[in-house]
Parts: structure tokens; C-alpha cells; sequence
């Protein structure tokens, strides 16, 4: 699909975004990383126009079984803490993230908290609101799904993991098939309201990985896919970056994946200057990046298959 990326900001296309983050209660060194850094995007300095801010919200999602009095004091001073009825603990995200659309749905219902794409990160990615935000006032907003693909093309191949010792098996009983549908990368990918509320109308069952289920039930076989009108086809960007690129910076990272919360601020600086610097110099200094020794190894690695992006 291709998607005109060209600026505009009229009223009605300002897109409502909801972004939720995946943390564990104790992460705290990650969200204040976090708070630190990208956060700033809605804040009155940040080069994003206050009318793009205005419609954006975050919220860290946290189990309530594992609240705690730190956990309290924090959200009182930040107010952007989400406490989740589903059990804590990394194979229980997907019931997380379930659960979390069926709040933003009763809000939405309730007292008129509308929005029109629902974002998931993860609290180790940095998302560039400057740049992602503006994008979405072209993005359709029925049957998007976006982010990160894999899809079985080119190095983005990837399948059902059947050993329990790997962080990423996917059990036989709750997944049987040995292949998954497209599916984005769980460290930033959005589906627009439709997709949530298709994803809500039906029981689906638990599965102890957040990223394939999305791809099964939006654009799995027809036994598996909630949506009536038929698989989606999500959208690739590569632009989302799951694996650490050499260097780490690129001018025009939307999503970066496995920072260190040291690593947060300083990133977020580059960001700026970046920004500040306009598309031509950015973009002169994305030819240096990418014409480095480093980038070029990096590239060739990735091309053989080595490396994933």
C-alpha cells in the first residue's frame, strides 16, 4: 500500500492517537528514560505543533496484581500509569493488550474519548512523534495495520518457535499451524480503531506471545480472522527498527527498538537536532551515516541475511 506522505493539518484529519506502552511494575529506570525523552514530544517546546499534541496520549500499562507503593506514588506525580485486570509477566501481553482496548472502547463509548489509531510500544522503544504523527493525517483509518512486517519475504522470514527453552515459543496447543500470517513487530505497530474494536467483538484465546496474535486474528486464514471482510494486508515500514542499525541514530527512524535507558536522552538529542537542522540537511546527513564503514558492513550483513534490520 502506499501511502502519501505529504504534510497536512487541517482539523479533520488530525489523527487521535492512543499509545500504550507494555512495563512491568518494576521497570521504573525505563519509564522515567522514557518520561525524559520522547515524552518531551508533547510538551510546549517540542517541535511537534501544540495541534498535533493535543490529540496524542500515553499510557504505561502495568498488571494491578503487581501494584505496589512506589507504583502509587509514581502515578500520582505522572498520571500516566494504566493498572490492568490480566495477569503480570511477559506471556501474558497479549491478554494485556486485549484488555487495555476494552477500556480505551468503554472510554471511547462512555464520555466521548474518540481516536482513530491505537498504538503499542514497548518500554525499551523510542518513538519520534515529530515525524510519525504528521504521517498519520494520511493513513487510512479503516483496515490499517502498520509497523515492522514480518511476512516470510526477503531476511523478514519467521516461524512458529517450538522450543520452551526460547523466549519466543509459541506452544502447539494454543498455535498448531507452522507457519504465522504478516504480523508487526510488537515494539511499535498501530491498527486503526476498527481493527481494535474487530479484535474485541469475539473471544479469543490466550496465547504466551504478544506480536504473532495480532497477525493470526487480522490477517490469518478464515477459521482465525475476526474480520468479516477478510485478512488486512498490514502495511511494512522500515522505518520501525526492531534490531539495534549501525550507527544507532538514523534521521528517520520512526520507531527504535532495544535502547538502554542511558541511551534515551542522548537519542532524543539527536532527534532535535535533527529536526532542527530540516529534511535537507537531515537528509545530507543520512547519505554520511549510510555512506560510513560501519553502514556499509552493517547493510552487506543484513543483505546475506546475517543481520535483521
Amino acid at each position: 500500500m502506499e501511502i502519501d506522505e505529504t504534510p497536512i493539518c487541517s482539523v479533520a484529519s488530525l489523527p487521535l492517537l492512543r499509545i500504550f506502552i507494555s512495563s512491568a511494575a518494576g521497570n521504573l529506570d525505563r519509564r522515567q528514560s522514557l518520561r525524559k525523552s520522547w515524552f518531551r514530544y508533547l510538551q510546549d517546546s517540542s517541535p511537534l505543533p501544540a495541534y498535533y499534541r493535543k490529540n496524542v496520549t500515553i499510557k504505561f500499562i502495568i498488571s494491578m496484581d503487581a501494584q505496589s507503593n512506589q507504583n502509587s506514588w509514581e502515578e500520582a506525580q505522572y498520571q500516566d500509569i494504566l493498572y490492568i485486570d490480566a495477569p503480570q509477566g511477559y506471556e501474558h501481553l497479549w491478554r494485556k493488550a486485549l484488555t487495555y482496548f476494552a477500556w480505551l472502547e468503554e472510554r471511547a463509548g462512555g464520555d466521548g474519548d474518540s481516536y482513530h489509531f491505537a498504538m503499542h510500544a514497548d518500554d525499551d522503544s523510542f518513538i519520534r512523534l515529530d515525524l510519525l504523527v504528521p504521517l498519520m493525517t494520511h493513513w487510512p483509518r479503516h483496515r490499517f495495520y502498520w509497523g515492522y512486517v514480518w511476512d516470510g519475504s526477503s531476511n523478514r522470514r519467521t516461524a512458529p518457535i517450538r522450543n520452551p527453552a526460547n523466549k519466543s515459543y509459541m506452544p502447539q496447543e494454543q498455535y498448531p499451524l507452522d507457519y504465522y500470517p504478516p504480523f508487526a513487530s510488537g515494539c511499535g505497530f498501530v491498527l486503526s480503531r476498527d481493527l481494535v474494536q474487530a479484535l474485541l467483538s469475539t473471544p479469543l484465546p490466550d496465547y504466551r506471545l504478544l506480536d504473532p496474535p495480532f497477525g493470526i486474528h487480522l490477517c490469518g486464514p478464515p477459521e482465525l480472522c475476526v474480520l468479516p471482510e477478510g485478512p488486512v494486508i498490514p502495511v511494512h515500514d522500515e522505518r520501525v527498527r526492531p534490531y539495534r542499525p549501525i550507527p544507532i541514530f538514523r534521521p528517520d527512524t520512526l520507531v527504535q527498538h532495544y535502547l538502554r535507558p542511558e541511551e534515551m536522552r542522548p537519542f532524543y538529542q539527536q532527534a532535535l537536532e535533527a529536526a532542527a537542522s530540516g529534511s535537507v540537511a537531515s537528509t545530507f546527513h543520512q547519505h554520511r551515516l549510510e555512506d560510513s564503514v560501519p553502514a556499509q558492513l552493517y547493510d552487506q550483513l543484513v543483505g546475506m541475511g546475517l543481520l535483521r534490520r
